[in-house]
């Protein structure tokens, strides 16, 4: 009976090994990969500095080389012919894709592209339409500038097109009169040589291309689906950790890959890219479906695409808006089955303290018990390992038993798992906790445990039993809810609840530093007769280009959402005074009230305004909104007369 109740307490209550799959120095061998940049090392690519400097790469079993552009080398045509499994594009990939080329773009790292075209104020150009005769330098892969000028009502018979010499001293000395540059980058040297330019952006024509975007192959993904997984998911991560703390990157850059600029180049290069990923609200790596068609069909008015292209065959969502009901679906079947195994876990302390089950029947419920279970000796080594925690960690029995679980623990989470189980054994208490673990193939997940004492009365021994959860896809998920909870989906800013949300905090700020705050109210005019002559495609596509024009008009310390239908809800911090808030108003008719050209359909675009100032007209959310609302109603009376009165004159 007593050697009966020793195999028991060795072999039985391991219940829980936590999930901390592989460590540093089970991952023997790295898998090498190549990718290749599409320019030279900059902070523009400082995610992917990031990801190798932190680890996340070696933490996922990829040894990545970083290959900067050279002269003529073209990153898409390296991936495809093989040279390199993963690179960095623009937009063009679509054109790619339509080329036969299998080309999968696996994330967007620049909400909005800094592809521009600059000249010098002293050209007297200072208007897009005085292009019209001058010579341009355009650089390959720039077919949304070309869109831009098109929009405009250019050709290319309108412009001397010069071949680009990515120098800027043919700007400044007069061999060309506009070249394209990145705003987070040819900008800097002007304002270095106090040389005034003027910056003409697509967006100001409701062109707005996603910016570098990191790829790979369909037959990558085919070949090595967890490497395509692992690739990404830790390039996201040391995007993440690059826009968090930049300096540090910066200092990276300049001591181990570059110092073709300068710290204080490459911190502007931050800055700038700062406003175009929008960091603090869009995680790296997010892209729309929606958005992507809307590029699509900009290189269809191009001629350069049939006009149906369907983009989501180029996409790779692991966890795309089409999975989300299976997922909520799998979410609750596996609360269902943790809450079984819960009571099944009770059962086994039951049974185990009043010593009556037998070590066979134990020991079956103990193996294939759905959760991973493992039981710790008082050095934190495995004596038991059921069938569940092989699933999740692909470590089997008898490669783990009598090794520290540690074994699967990142070396960079193995201090704080220290502490949780010398707490266990000391205190003699339950912990709940999470941490992320490594599977043996090298994979990060992350884990849910339950860590339970337990001392042998027989043996003198402190042991642990431990429950083990893979949540990692439950994260993502509650993510993915998040995500779809706040912003909207159509064009991409805060919903209603976000925005409302942002409101209440902005009241709450300014009434703790008795600052003024602005409420605009806006509506789009003649929204209803676009939809219903034109269709509720292209007014989709409307209040996306005009959602995009108020977030690109917006300072830093602003917000924007869509309340509902064509209603937009402005959001103006520490703005002085109605006269402020009216002048930025004017400057927002400037940049929303312009046409666009729509699926061959000149759209007008304009918009009624509402004010409100907090403290001035009301101090509540509700009631600023209502004001605001009422001034907008009011706005657009006053433009609808004023528009009749033309007519008659």
């Amino acid at each position: 009976m007593c050697h009966a109740q020793n195999i028991i307490h060795t072999r039985v209550f391991i219940l829980f090994a936590l999930l901390l799959s592989l460590t540093a120095n089970a991952t023997s061998q790295l898998d090498t990969v190549t990718l290749q940049l599409k320019w030279k090392h900059q902070f523009q690519f400082a995610g992917y500095y990031a990801a190798q400097a932190k680890g996340f790469y070696q933490e996922v079993g990829l040894d990545v080389r970083i290959i900067e552009a050279a002269p003529g080398v073209d990153s898409t045509h390296e991936v495809v012919a093989g040279r390199a499994q993963f690179g960095v594009g623009t937009s063009e990939l679509i054109l790619n894709r339509y080329r036969g080329e299998p080309v999968l773009v696996l994330g967007v790292i620049f909400q909005h592209s800094p592809l521009s075209l600059v000249t010098l104020t002293d050209s007297g150009i200072e208007h897009i339409h005085k292009l019209v005769g001058h010579q341009l330098m355009i650089e390959p892969s720039s077919a949304e500038l070309f869109a831009y000028l098109y929009q405009e009502g250019f050709t290319q018979k309108a412009f001397v097109m010069q071949h680009h010499s990515f120098d800027l001293n043919d700007l400044i000395n007069g061999q060309t009169d506009a070249m394209s540059v990145y705003s987070t980058d040819e900008v800097y040297e002007l304002k270095q040589l106090n040389r005034t330019y003027n910056l003409f952006s697509p967006r100001m024509s409701g062109i707005d291309f996603y910016g570098d975007n990191f790829f790979t192959t369909e037959t990558e993904l085919e070949q090595h689906p967890q490497r395509v997984k692992a690739f990404r998911e830790a390039t996201l991560q040391g995007w993440r950790y690059a826009m968090q703390n930049p300096d540090e990157i910066i200092q990276l850059i300049y001591q181990k890959y570059s110092q073709r600029h300068s710290i204080a180049h490459l911190q502007f290069e931050a800055q700038a890219m700062r406003d175009l990923m929008r960091p603090e609200l869009i995680d790296p790596g997010y892209m729309n479906i929606g958005r992507w068609q809307h590029i699509a069909k900009t290189y269809h008015y191009l001629g350069m695409l049939p006009e149906r292209f369907n983009v989501e065959q180029m996409l790779y969502i692991p966890n795309s808006e089409l999975d989300l009901q299976r997922l909520k679906r799998q979410l609750y079947y596996t609360m269902a089955i943790l809450i079984l195994v819960s009571l099944i876990v009770l059962l086994l302390f039951y049974f185990y303290r009043r010593a009556k089950i037998s070590e066979v029947r134990l020991n079956t419920i103990f193996n294939y018990t759905p959760l991973g279970l493992m039981i710790l000796n008082n050095k934190n080594q495995v004596v038991n390992w059921n069938f569940a925690a092989e699933k999740t960690f692909l470590w089997k029995s008898a490669e783990v038993i009598g090794k520290t679980v540690l074994l699967i623990v990142p070396t960079r989470e193995r201090d704080a798992v220290q502490t949780v189980l010398n707490t266990v054994h000391q205190e003699q208490q339950v912990i709940h906790h999470e941490n992320i673990n490594l599977k043996k193939d090298g994979q990060e997940i992350l884990c849910e445990w339950i860590n339970a004492p337990f001392k042998s009365r027989i043996e003198k021994s402190n042991f642990i039993i431990c429950i083990a959860r893979d949540i990692t896809e439950k994260r993502a998920l509650q993510k993915q809810l998040e995500q779809a909870a706040l912003y909207d989906n159509l064009t991409g800013l805060p919903n209603r609840v976000f925005i409302l949300t942002q409101l209440k905090k902005a009241l709450a700020l300014a009434a703790r530093h008795q600052t003024k705050l602005g409420v605009l109210f806006f509506d789009l005019n003649g929204f209803k007769e676009i939809n219903d002559t034109l269709g509720h495609q292209l007014g989709d596509l409307l209040l996306q280009v005009f959602a995009t024009r108020l977030q690109q008009s917006i300072r830093e310390t602003d917000y924007v959402g869509r309340l509902a239908g064509d209603e937009f809800l402005m959001i103006l911090q520490d703005v002085g005074s109605l006269d402020n808030a009216q002048k930025i108003v004017e400057k927002l008719h400037a940049n929303i009230n312009q046409p666009c050209q729509l699926n061959n359909e000149i759209i007008e675009v304009s918009a009624s305004v509402g004010i409100a100032i907090y403290p001035d007209h009301a101090i509540d959310a509700d009631a600023l909104i209502y004001c605001a609302d009422k001034n907008m109603y009011q706005a657009k009376q006053r433009q609808a007369k004023s528009h009749i009165a033309k007519r008659h004159r």
